[in-house]
């Protein structure tokens, strides 16, 4: 055998529109932040429940993966990833910026109102206490969103997956989405995404043949 293929199953993603919806409906909840975090990066789950006030440097507009915090076994258990591209920077647009920082200065409130009963742990997302979130909890809240905002129901991973077909579809380069989602490599990006994206040959049809061709044939 010269080599094989493995399909690899992405699920269904949302639209762009059916994605700013399930954000105007997240916007008075305390975890507004982590769903636009998500939404505008395409962050594991365990990567957003493993985040640290030390990974932000939002002077800077840009999270460091180091950390990310998993279910095993029916325990949480600590890690640095998936891979050694999973331990990555990301650059954080203004609007995320501004909601992180919201965010940070509650969290900063909760732990004066708590005082000594304060759990740091160093989280960027937890309960008002401090105590850790367990990443099924996340879930839970997730579709719970989904049901209020009345978008199709897909699981809290395939927000990731639109991320990256938003992405490939808006033009920016295979390369960079790869980055973006810690993939091992691009070919694992393009492979696993551009059969969903069909219209993505299309476009690249009219991109090209626009660069010589005529518009019109008399």
């Amino acid at each position: 055998m010269i080599g094989s293929y493995t399909a690899r199953f992405t699920g269904p993603t949302w639209e762009p529109e059916q994605l700013t919806r399930f954000l105007e409906v997240a916007r008075p909840e305390r975890l507004y932040a982590l769903w636009v975090l998500v939404s505008a990066t395409g962050m594991r789950r365990s990567e957003l429940c493993g985040l640290t006030f030390a990974s932000l440097d939002l002077d800077a507009a840009v999270v460091r993966m180091k950390a990310t915090r998993v279910v095993a076994g029916g325990s949480v258990r600590s890690g640095t990833g998936k891979s050694t591209k999973s331990r990555r920077q990301i650059a954080l647009d203004k609007f995320t910026v501004a909601v992180l920082r919201r965010h940070l200065a509650q969290v900063e409130e909760e732990k004066e109102a708590f005082g000594n009963g304060y759990q740091d742990h160093g989280l960027v997302f937890c309960w008002e206490d401090g105590r850790r979130i367990y990443p099924d909890t996340i879930t839970e809240q997730f579709n719970r969103l989904v049901d209020r905002a009345k978008v199709p129901l897909i699981r809290l991973h395939d927000v990731r997956h639109t991320y990256a077909t938003i992405s490939l579809r808006s033009g920016v380069h295979p390369k960079i989405v790869s980055s973006r989602l810690g993939h091992a490599t691009v070919a694992f990006t393009l492979d696993t995404y551009t059969e969903d994206i069909p219209d993505l040959d299309a476009g690249a049809a009219e991109s090209i043949s626009g660069l010589f061709l005529p518009r019109e044939i008399d």
